[in-house]
């Protein structure tokens, strides 16, 4: 609940002066990565990874000439399928010797994500922006049997650049959180890779487009 309150006090403070609009996005997920596994076989080919998402919000924009400030309210799907090789042995003996095993990882997540962005508009229609963004875990799931995650909040940071014609924006931002979030692995499916972990850190490329709604359409008609 808190991500809405801040997000709605922002709105409320801020509104009168600002655009209100709606955005959606892609993201090319890069997290669920499989970590500190004993094991593991580096430099193995696996072309399996496929981390993709998207998103939808709302959002208030308040131009302050030069700068702008832009308070988001996101919807986040993501998902992320990644693998790691690891021996079954760990004598030191050659990789034509040991037998290699390939534990896949799928995971699954939904977010409710407020960003707080702050823009300088450089030249003409292009922009620079950056800001934190808070974020809570709506729910999740992964084939993997996981630790229970304790903290739902995460915090990262955001930056990115926009390109603004009349009412349409097409951004692209790249977002990292800011506290490592590594969850220890209970059970990969019989997989032997004891004490490893899943990490579960943001660290994310989008593809936003945004649509100012017109402003006239809030004003009341005399």
């Amino acid at each position: 609940m808190r991500v809405f309150i801040l997000f709605f006090f922002i709105c409320g403070s801020l509104n009168a002066q600002g655009n209100l609009g709606v955005n959606i996005g892609l993201n090319d997920d890069n997290f669920g990565s499989i970590e500190n596994i004993k094991t593991k076989v580096d430099n193995y080919n696996l072309d399996i990874k496929n981390s993709t998402g998207f998103q939808l919000g709302v959002f208030t924009e308040i131009d302050l000439i030069t700068f702008y400030i832009r308070p988001e309210l996101n919807l986040i799907f993501s998902k992320s399928k990644n693998a790691s090789a690891f021996s079954s042995s760990n004598d030191g003996s050659s990789l034509l010797d040991q037998t290699i095993n390939i534990a896949e990882h799928t995971y699954k997540s939904t977010e409710i994500q407020v960003p707080i962005i702050f823009g300088y508009k450089i030249i003409g229609p292009i922009s620079l922006f950056g800001g934190p963004a808070f974020k809570y875990s709506l729910s999740n799931s992964s084939n993997f049997d996981l630790e229970e995650i304790k903290d739902k909040y995460t915090l990262s940071f955001l930056l990115g650049s926009r390109i603004k014609i009349k009412s349409i924006s097409v951004g692209l931002r790249y977002e990292r959180g800011l506290n490592t979030k590594e969850i220890l692995i209970l059970n990969a499916n019989g997989a032997n890779i004891e004490d490893a972990n899943v990490d579960l850190t943001t660290n994310k490329l989008s593809l936003n487009i945004s649509y100012d709604i017109p402003y006239n359409l809030f004003k009341k008609k005399n």
